[in-house]
């Protein structure tokens, strides 16, 4: 992918980052000393969208636009994405769901689940994501690779002119399941998006090619945006759920949604402006983004485990913050890129990179 779009190699590393310091940013209980801190850091890895959740998912929607508006056959995309995703995903699931049954493992679980069979909780698992928090999105993107042959048809420049900003808004509109335990509503808030990457990749060559004032205007709209968060101008509706827009017909303006989409092109902007130049730590992370993703989490949970086991509760500064966000960082990618030596060209089949 480098030798044709460096730029979104590099946005894809980038998204990779934001999704671990999500993750290792931990919660406000974790920053009990350091509120104003953990505020300032949430306006940057935004846990309510996710803005590394969207940005992976505006790349794959960019990227499917881009390899297969003139080449798709789906049986070889399902079977590619089965062997490169959904088994990796299987296989490290494994254990960890082994874990979750035997520790009878409850949170945000429905009553009396550990009252089923272990078949049952298996599966549960594994159509959920529940087992590990970021393996939600696992459960949502295979959804969307099940509809490639619509969105396939869905590919042309009609949609993009007449529908596709129609789809588009609905976005703003809907948030993310309750705990991220519905795989279905989670596939239904993240479509629109998933669309905004393909249009983004059909009209590749206008977008990119517009003025400095445009990026320069979406940098202004994301910094207020965020600062308002921060200061509290615009409130955060932080425990809206896509279950209660629906069962409350509620009409709430998902600000951080719009954040998130934001900041997609100004840094798909600010990367194509320098595609020529080597970016080593961003093209890394881009080429081991999966895998990345598949491990992450296990660092952050064994770490977190360890860490209050033996000194007690976290407490984050922004110092130490970054440097636990680092060593997660690249305890991951150092394991990937270990289990790529050696493990060669199966290695996407185990972890996806």
């Amino acid at each position: 992918m480098s030798k044709f779009l460096p730029y979104i190699l590099t946005l894809r590393g980038a998204a990779i980052f934001f999704v671990v310091g999500v993750h290792a940013r931990g919660n406000l209980f974790d920053w009990e000393s350091h509120p104003g801190e953990q505020s300032f850091i949430s306006s940057f890895f935004d846990s309510r969208e996710g803005n590394g959740t969207v940005m992976f998912i505006f790349v794959g929607g960019f990227l499917f636009q881009y390899l297969t508006h003139n080449n798709f056959e789906f049986r070889k995309y399902i079977e590619k994405k089965f062997l490169n995703v959904i088994l990796p995903y299987i296989l490290i699931s494994i254990p960890i769901i082994a874990f979750r049954i035997a520790t009878n493992y409850n949170y945000a679980l429905p009553l009396g689940f550990n009252d089923q069979s272990i078949i049952y909780r298996f599966f549960y698992y594994i159509i959920t994501g529940l087992h590990l928090a970021p393996f939600w999105f696992i459960s949502a993107i295979v959804l969307l690779y099940i509809s490639a042959p619509l969105l396939h048809a869905l590919d042309h420049p009609k949609f993009y002119k007449y529908v596709f900003p129609l789809v588009f808004i609905t976005c703003f509109f809907t948030y993310r399941s309750a705990n991220n335990a519905n795989p279905f509503l989670s596939y239904l808030h993240y479509f629109p998006i998933y669309l905004m990457g393909m249009w983004a990749s059909h009209y590749k060559e206008k977008i990119l090619a517009v003025d400095r004032w445009l990026l320069y205007s979406l940098l202004v709209i994301y910094a207020s945006i965020a600062a308002s968060g921060i200061t509290g101008w615009i409130p955060v509706s932080e425990k809206i759920t896509f279950e209660e827009v629906l069962q409350e017909s509620l009409i709430v303006f998902n600000i951080d949604m719009l954040k998130a989409v934001i900041l997609c092109f100004i840094l798909m902007l600010l990367l194509y402006q320098f595609r020529g130049k080597k970016m080593p730590f961003l093209e890394i992370l881009g080429k081991y983004s999966f895998g990345i993703f598949f491990v992450h989490c296990i660092f952050v949970f064994a770490s977190r485990r360890i860490w209050i086991d033996i000194f007690g509760p976290i407490d984050f500064s922004l110092v130490s913050f970054f440097i636990y966000f680092a060593f997660i960082l690249l305890a991951s990618t150092a394991t990937v890129y270990f289990i790529k030596k050696l493990t060669g060209r199966y290695s996407r089949n185990l972890i996806g990179s």
